[in-house]
């Protein structure tokens, strides 16, 4: 009788630590779906980053009497003269006015893009973007293209969906480094499947 109440008793013993296992793998799932979905659930105020695009000049400068583009002339120029503006006016038609700082701690987007032997960075503040020539540290997503394909999107009608093509063409590739919870954290979900037309798959 005293065996059976003790091997009763050690029974339940093993039951409530695979239940408080289960319980805690559990919370653990929750917290990380809710980090998760942070981008969908949770509406986030709109960063408002109204450009003009840099290359309106250049155009001005290059187009005849009769309205006629130096299109050549335009891109060379537009390449040589590759700045900061540039690099700003494709995030933001991209979609990064979408993104937003973490809110549980990863901090704000950050963005490292290649063009041709040259790397910059762009991070999303407050009110707009810090860009600068150079690489950054911990960056969420990396875009590699050329400085022509660049100029070309900005001379293009519509540079979203010249990204779009170029993506999907080659022309531009998208890598994302970050983890997928922390992508999603930032809202940058959406925008990768507006460019992709593709869920994001991260190894954690």
């Amino acid at each position: 009788m005293v065996n059976e109440k003790v091997l009763v008793k050690d029974k339940h013993k093993w039951l409530k630590r695979i239940l408080k296992v289960f319980g805690i793998l559990a919370v653990i799932g929750l917290i990380l779906g809710v980090v998760f979905f942070s981008g969908f659930l949770i509406k986030k105020p709109k960063n408002e980053i109204i450009l003009e695009n840099p290359l309106k000049n250049i155009v001005f400068a290059n187009t005849n009497e009769q309205g006629e583009v130096d299109y050549s002339a335009v891109v060379e120029q537009g390449v040589m003269e590759f700045d900061a503006n540039y690099i700003n006016y494709i995030l933001v038609a991209l979609g990064v006015n979408n993104l937003y700082k973490s809110m549980v701690g990863y901090g704000n987007p950050k963005v490292e893009l290649v063009l041709d032997d040259e790397v910059w960075s762009s991070e999303v503040v407050r009110g707009g973007l810090d860009t600068k020539k150079s690489g950054i540290d911990d960056e969420d997503l990396r875009i590699v293209l050329s400085k022509k394909e660049a100029i070309e999107a900005l001379l293009s009608n519509n540079v979203n969906k010249f990204m779009i093509n170029s993506v999907y063409e080659g022309g531009t590739k998208i890598e994302m480094i970050a983890g997928k919870v922390e992508l999603g954290s930032k809202g940058y979900l959406g925008m990768y499947k507006d460019l992709t037309g593709e869920e994001i798959e991260v190894e954690e």
